[in-house]
């Protein structure tokens, strides 16, 4: 686990723990760049981002920088209405962010059949030492301007913990200053790169508005791109600083700075906007078009590489997909004659025009030479394009590679 919460006075309940007053303890973790407005070290533009975005369901209580077993952490109380009964509940949340994941520590706390019971009581001393209930609310402390369905009030100070032992707002806060001293991180979680810093990542293929970005130790996140047209004019240029895959072969990588939604790709070009998204929106919103268009570009970059003396491989990009797939496409010089040469392993059996080809003397690969024309890319692409179709491999899995051309060197 992740996190590991001290259960002392809760019960197993499936995945979670409940206690006597009902309240529901769970821990969720999250393999993609945390969602939150700021860096932990920008607390006001934190604060004032959360109690905006909290504000259309309920109402943002608290937020602190904290730490849990040495680690930064975002403390957060949130209050939300019940969706069929009157009354509230409040979610407290211990949140670990780090540069490309996250552990969220929640506990659950909702009124019983009895609610509003803290709020009037307040309302009735605001009553009784101003002569109006004015007083009893107050414009949001963290985003003034906001307008929380559950506004921000008196009754919500901590200093009325004491006096309301019981309430789900005491109890909730009462837990988190337990777990803050309790609860205990897995150590490998503990040491990946803090939310924020910069991460140095490999650049996967771009299908529609979606970029995957892999890390050293091959884990993905998706980002939108902004201005998609903008990032893929800077990919396979030659511009782009590459990651060394072995001796002669490198992909390109660049800087990712998750806090800002900022990519950058070189010290030349311009860093791009991108915003993080969930692994299911990326594989869900891609049609089958932006797929085609996606491979006909990397025959673009296959006629751009040529020219600069260099061979484009499409490949895996992770070893558990498969390290020994790939696709290479390349120029040949015979002569003064420049061929175009697009080989694949494996031999894609099944495959639209590939089957149509005499088998090579390495029966392990497959591949197809032509003399070099006008529609090399659109053919360079569409080859590459139906060789992958066999891998039962999603193309967000692939990453592409340059090195040296010792035909044209």
């Amino acid at each position: 686990m992740t996190i590991t919460p001290d259960t002392t006075g809760f019960r197993p309940d499936g995945t979670d723990w409940v206690d006597a007053h009902g309240d529901r303890m769970s821990v969720h973790t999250f393999d993609l760049v945390p969602n939150l407005p700021a860096s932990l070290d920008d607390v006001p533009r934190l604060r004032h981002g959360l109690a905006v975005e909290t504000a259309e369901v309920g109402g943002l209580v608290e937020a602190f920088v904290v730490t849990v077993d040495g680690v930064p952490a975002l403390l957060q109380v949130v209050k939300l209405p019940f969706p069929d009964r009157p009354g509230q509940a409040f979610v407290a949340t211990i949140t670990v962010p780090k540069a490309t994941a996250s552990v969220v520590l929640r506990l659950i706390a909702a009124e019983g059949s009895m609610t509003g019971a803290r709020e009037a009581a307040v309302l009735s001393d605001t009553i009784g030492e101003t002569g109006s209930p004015d007083a009893f609310y107050a414009p949001h402390p963290y985003a003034p301007q906001s307008q929380p369905r559950l506004p921000w009030h008196r009754a919500d100070d901590p200093r009325l913990d004491e006096r309301f032992p019981d309430h789900p707002l005491s109890r909730a806060r009462r837990w988190l200053r337990y777990m803050l001293a309790t609860a205990r991180l897995d150590p490998e979680f503990a040491a990946l790169p803090p939310f924020g810093a910069p991460v140095s990542v490999s650049i996967g293929l771009p299908i529609g508005p979606f970029l995957p970005l892999w890390t050293v130790e091959e884990r993905m996140t998706f980002w939108r791109m902004e201005d998609p047209g903008a990032v893929r004019a800077q990919l396979g240029r030659g511009g782009i600083t590459r990651r060394p895959l072995n001796s002669a072969e490198g992909c390109e990588a660049g800087w990712l700075y998750p806090a800002d939604g900022v990519l950058a790709l070189s010290a030349d070009g311009a860093p791009v906007r991108i915003s993080a998204v969930s692994d299911e929106t990326a594989y869900t919103s891609i049609t089958s078009e932006e797929i085609v268009a996606a491979f006909d570009w990397i025959g673009e970059l296959s006629v751009a590489a040529g020219d600069r003396a260099e061979m484009l491989l499409v490949r895996t990009a992770a070893v558990a997909d498969g390290a020994d797939n790939f696709v290479l496409m390349t120029l040949q010089n015979h002569g003064g004659d420049l061929s175009c040469v697009v080989e694949t392993a494996p031999v894609p059996v099944g495959a639209q025009f590939w089957d149509t080809l005499p088998p090579l003397p390495t029966p392990e690969k497959a591949g197809f030479a032509r003399p070099r024309d006008a529609d090399q890319a659109r053919t360079d692409g569409r080859l590459t394009m139906w060789a992958v179709q066999t891998w039962d491999l999603h193309p967000f899995r692939l990453m592409l590679s340059y090195k040296p051309n010792p035909s044209l060197g």
